[in-house]
């Protein structure tokens, strides 16, 4: 298991171009909904209603992994690093403070270079807590 993280990683490095434009696909596709390459508050709502499967405002981290097809613990820990305070549930008052921690330069809005930056931050985050999980 550690050694198909590392070698993830390695690959992240060696192939960021790659990754970046995957997330600049998964931007354009889920997150900016009207096209414009920027995401405002409207849009990332939306995400969370589309992950938000029972409709009660509240996501937990299960809720999180059956909507996005993701049951492994890299999700769940990519998941608790999007928690703005950690409780494992994301509420949908949350979701501006989600926002805040993508828009780089504070303006209200993410644009697609910010979402990229910011979801790389998390993914290397997430991959090194797996990969320290894993010792």
């Amino acid at each position: 298991m550690l050694l198909l993280l590392c070698l993830t990683f390695v690959g992240l490095c060696a192939g960021q171009g790659s990754f970046h434009d995957q997330y600049a696909k998964f931007f354009e596709r889920n997150v900016d909904t009207n096209n414009n390459k920027i995401a405002d508050l409207s849009e990332f709502q939306a995400k969370f209603d589309s992950f938000d499967l029972n409709k009660d405002g509240q996501l937990p981290v299960a809720e999180y992994q059956n909507a996005t097809g993701d049951a492994g613990a890299g999700a769940a820990t990519f998941f608790s690093l999007l928690d703005p305070n950690t409780d494992g549930v994301i509420n949908k008052t949350e979701v501006p403070a989600i926002l805040n921690s993508f828009d780089g330069n504070g303006d209200g809005n993410v644009t697609e270079e910010e979402f990229i930056t910011h979801y790389t931050d998390v993914y290397k985050k997430a991959l090194a807590m797996q990969i320290s999980i894993g010792k």
